[in-house]
């Protein structure tokens, strides 16, 4: 008799290795160039301004930046370093991030509707509530953080990988889920559990959400006589 195959594990991410960027070259956030482009510079500081909407960050490196309650709508960051961000309300619908390394990330509330993420590693973040309804998210590792609420319903989500992460509330309504990896992560509530159709979880993990599984279906359960 064939041995029975063990399951395949979730294809991982495709992330940068490294900083992206490295750029030292320091400006002020009112020198945006020509288009609304910052290109291989190095930002610092909260802006004077508070709309930097439909601005372009190439190459750069962002560094204990305040950007609290700044319009980052649209925004384009791609190839860039960020550590030390802080923010009550990060406000950045339809924004897209590529290519991105994010490090000691705090924020109280990241809204990230309509958005797209690929290729973008992220460690040692400390967040409240993420909002990433209805956005693309592709090749993205999240490590050694806590969020109390993650959003991703109607979201398409592929090779997500969550590592030593606590999650207090996860809702899943109407995503779309492939090789999307929880297996590192602690999650406290997950809404519908349904929707967890394309991840991978543990064993430990399963009977864990066994009882909301359970309510879901309508299933009674009942110790033998």
């Amino acid at each position: 008799m064939p041995a029975s195959r063990q399951p395949l594990a979730p294809a991982a991410p495709r992330v940068p290795l490294a900083d992206p960027s490295a750029a030292t070259r320091p400006v002020s956030w009112e020198d945006v160039g020509i288009g609304g482009e910052f290109d291989q510079v190095l930002l610092t500081g909260a802006p004077e301004v508070d709309d930097l909407s439909d601005v372009s960050f190439r190459d750069c490196t962002l560094r204990q930046a305040g950007l609290d309650g700044v319009d980052l709508s649209r925004i384009r960051v791609e190839g860039c370093t960020i550590a030390s961000v802080d923010a009550a309300e990060l406000r950045a619908t339809r924004s897209h991030w590529r290519h991105t390394v994010i490090r000691h990330l705090r924020v109280g509330a990241a809204d990230l509707v309509d958005s797209k993420l690929q290729a973008v590693a992220v460690s040692g973040a400390r967040l409240g509530r993420v909002d990433l309804r209805r956005s693309i998210v592709s090749d993205v590792v999240l490590e050694d953080a806590v969020i109390e609420e993650l959003d991703l319903e109607e979201a398409k989500v592929t090779r997500l990988a969550l590592r030593e992460v606590r999650i207090g509330r996860l809702l899943l309504g109407g995503s779309v889920l492939k090789d999307v990896d929880l297996r590192g992560a602690q999650l406290s509530s997950v809404g519908p559990v349904q929707g967890l159709r394309g991840a991978t979880i543990s064993d430990w993990q399963l009977q864990s959400l066994a009882p909301a599984l359970a309510r879901e279906l309508g299933l009674r359960v009942l110790g033998e006589d």
